[in-house]
């Protein structure tokens, strides 16, 4: 008897042909190896509870809830599991769009978004004191140029390890960023100030405008660890224990609002496309600076001889 013909259909495919599929698609839509690596990721995790050799059609709401169960169960903070989450539901909603899972509501848990903590004003002034010329190495007065270049532009770790000499325009005050998480090609204005740093440090750093602006002792592109690693330890050499390099531009967003620049304005510089992930990043944004020359801005008071505060003290003088 000869043997029954299947039929194979996508359904019939394992989570991980499923995931390999997914980052095929990420590929194809221009998403960058970095994000990629976000979703292998989560993948890796969710094969923490159940095996990715399983038929891809098991996963349904139930799975998913024993699965956020799962990660709260570990003592996992909450805004990681809102991160696994949040990177599952996209993996989860292609599969529903490809047909090879049945759709569900995919919730995620509500949580608080913690603040974070900016650079105080303090740390920022020990960070870009100048080193000695004379005595320091490359490096160290490489970080300092990079320091001030956070400070001054707020941009992705990402972008800047992109920048090639070739993409600043000192005399115009503005450099060109070809290398962006939208993968948008921007021209943003850079200060007097950071184009005074930049000048003097073209001269120690040389190069050609294909060279990459900010390289390791050998001239060559430093990589986005490399970069990491450098900040971290100028940082604590400074006795700044906080060496985030994301947060420099959590920082220059506070600032800015702080120094009254309009959030439309901060979202540009910034280049997000959504107000709301500029709004996120000013979350730090607190009582005592609300409250700053609160009555010099409040309608209330600036009325012109309408204030009830104008008029009381007119009449109790």
């Amino acid at each position: 008897m000869s043997e029954m013909i299947k039929m194979h259909t996508k359904s019939s495919i394992t989570i991980e042909e499923g995931c390999e599929e997914f980052y095929r698609w990420c590929r194809l839509n221009g998403f960058s190896e970095y994000t990629i690596e976000f979703y292998q990721g989560i993948a890796h995790n969710l094969s923490t509870y159940t095996s990715l050799e399983q038929p891809i059609n098991i996963f349904d709401k139930t799975l998913y809830e024993d699965y956020c169960l799962f990660l709260q169960q570990k003592g996992i903070k909450s805004t990681t599991i809102y991160t696994y989450l949040r990177g599952l539901k996209r993996m989860l909603n292609f599969f529903m769009n490809e047909g090879l899972i049945d759709r569900f509501m995919i919730d995620l848990p509500k949580m608080e978004t913690p603040t974070k903590e900016v650079y105080t004003e303090e740390e920022l002034r020990r960070l870009l004191k100048k080193p000695n010329l004379k005595k320091c190495r490359f490096t160290e007065y490489r970080n300092w140029v990079i320091i001030n270049y956070l400070i001054g532009t707020g941009q992705r770790r990402n972008t800047i390890t992109n920048i090639k000499i070739g993409d600043l325009d000192l005399d115009n005050r503005l450099v060109v960023l070809r290398v962006t998480k939208n993968k948008r090609e921007i021209i943003l204005p850079i200060t007097e100030s950071l184009v005074l740093v930049l000048k003097e440090y073209l001269r120690f750093r040389g190069g050609t405008k294909d060279d990459y602006l900010f390289c390791s002792q050998e001239g060559k592109k430093m990589g986005n660890d490399s970069l990491t690693n450098a900040i971290r330890k100028y940082n604590h050499k400074r006795g700044v224990e906080k060496s985030s390099i994301h947060l420099f531009r959590h920082t220059f967003a506070y600032m800015c609002m702080k120094n009254e620049m309009d959030i439309m304005r901060i979202q540009k510089l910034l280049g997000h496309a959504r107000i709301d992930t500029t709004q996120n990043y000013l979350r730090q944004f607190g009582f005592s600076d609300l409250q700053k020359d609160y009555e010099k801005y409040n309608p209330l008071e600036t009325l012109k001889d309408d204030s009830v505060a104008k008029r009381w003290r007119k009449k109790n003088k």
